[in-house]
């Protein structure tokens, strides 16, 4: 069973990161585990995660471009 920390965003989307590997994982020549993940400690974030972070970006940047389209139209 490998150690994971458990970070959870405001989107309510939640990442893992490893702690450490678990004996069969160390020993597996690809680091594979097909036990439980075993969360050790979980992390509320303040904010969005990455993704929606720039999925938001994104959207920003498309409305600033068709609002400099409509603009060079008139």
């Amino acid at each position: 069973m490998c150690d994971y920390e458990c970070f959870k965003f405001t989107c309510n989307c939640e990442t893992k990161k490893l702690l450490s590997y678990c004996h069969f994982a160390r020993n597996d020549p690809y680091h594979q585990c097909f036990d439980v993940d075993v969360i050790k400690n979980t992390f509320m974030q303040s904010g969005l995660c990455p993704g929606h972070v720039a999925q938001q970006e994104a959207a920003a940047t498309q409305q600033r471009l068709l609002q400099r389209q409509q603009q060079q139209t008139r």
